[in-house]
């Protein structure tokens, strides 16, 4: 029962995400007809997002930048401490020397340095949820990774990442976007809205969940057609006892869509990258 284990892409009830872990390992395992030593976890959900930060270092003489001293700016910006959030990954975006911008600075000679940092953090319970709940279910974790960054590296291509792109995708609970510009992460976050969120529209219309999943997989169109009878009847049930007219259906999805993609929309500007 994902809803009760798995809440806005995050652990919400940890013995019920151990069940379905340990439900899942069991089916791979009689799949493969070989046992799973360990598995690589991917961490996202709502309160994933990143944030800027910047580390000034005052040399006060001429010094060569060396990588000992980026290494320092680096650590120094990993101690950077948020309210109730962890850092995840610290993605340098620039180095300013005076005033040039540089992506490598070492072995620029310099009196003053500012790190740029792009912090990817979530939540604190978000990674210590996920932890437990693979302990829980005697799994052990190879390594855990940042999701979205995974799903960008399958994706998008080294072109697509210089020129600059957003990568929207769209899930049951939360919709990820990630933004890259010269090759280099610029701004990631997730909204709290989904493809449930049309589901649940759909049971307005006096259906089921269950039976408004499968209605929007098999007949939603997030775009109305000019030529489409809205009229047409949407069957319920396989027995035709129940319809809805597919102008409400398609209504319903358009709208919630619509919104959808303003939020979008509003990040991607909101990102400075649109």
């Amino acid at each position: 029962n994902i809803p009760a284990s798995i809440r806005k892409g995050t652990v919400y009830n940890i013995n019920k995400t151990a069940q379905g872990l340990t439900t899942i390992i069991n089916k791979l395992e009689g799949q493969l007809q070989h046992s799973v030593a360990k598995v690589y976890v991917g961490i996202s959900g709502q309160s994933l997002h990143t944030v800027k930060n910047t580390v000034r270092r005052d040399l006060r003489n001429e010094t060569v930048i060396s990588e000992g001293l980026i290494h320092e700016i680096t650590d120094e910006n990993y101690a950077m401490k948020y309210a109730d959030a962890d850092i995840l990954d610290a993605i340098p975006q620039e180095y300013k020397i005076g005033n040039d911008f540089q992506v490598d600075p070492v072995g620029v000679s310099c009196n003053y340095i500012e790190g740029h940092f792009l912090n990817i953090v979530t939540r604190s319970s978000v990674k210590k949820n996920l932890e437990l709940s693979f302990e829980l279910a005697k799994i052990d974790i190879a390594d855990t990774c940042i999701a979205p960054l995974v799903s960008a590296a399958a994706v998008l291509t080294e072109s697509e990442k210089r020129s600059g792109c957003a990568l929207v995708d769209f899930g049951a609970d939360t919709t990820t976007i990630t933004i890259y510009k010269n090759k280099i992460l610029r701004f990631l976050t997730v909204l709290p809205l989904g493809s449930n969120n049309i589901t649940r529209d759909i049971t307005s219309l006096q259906v089921e969940e269950n039976e408004a999943e499968q209605i929007k997989i098999t007949y939603g169109n997030a775009i109305l057609e000019e030529h489409e009878n809205e009229e047409e009847p949407v069957y319920v049930t396989e027995n035709k006892a129940r319809f809805i007219k597919s102008g409400e259906l398609n209504n319903a999805v358009e709208a919630r869509t619509e919104e959808i993609i303003a939020n979008v929309w509003n990040q991607i500007q909101y990102s400075d990258y649109a």
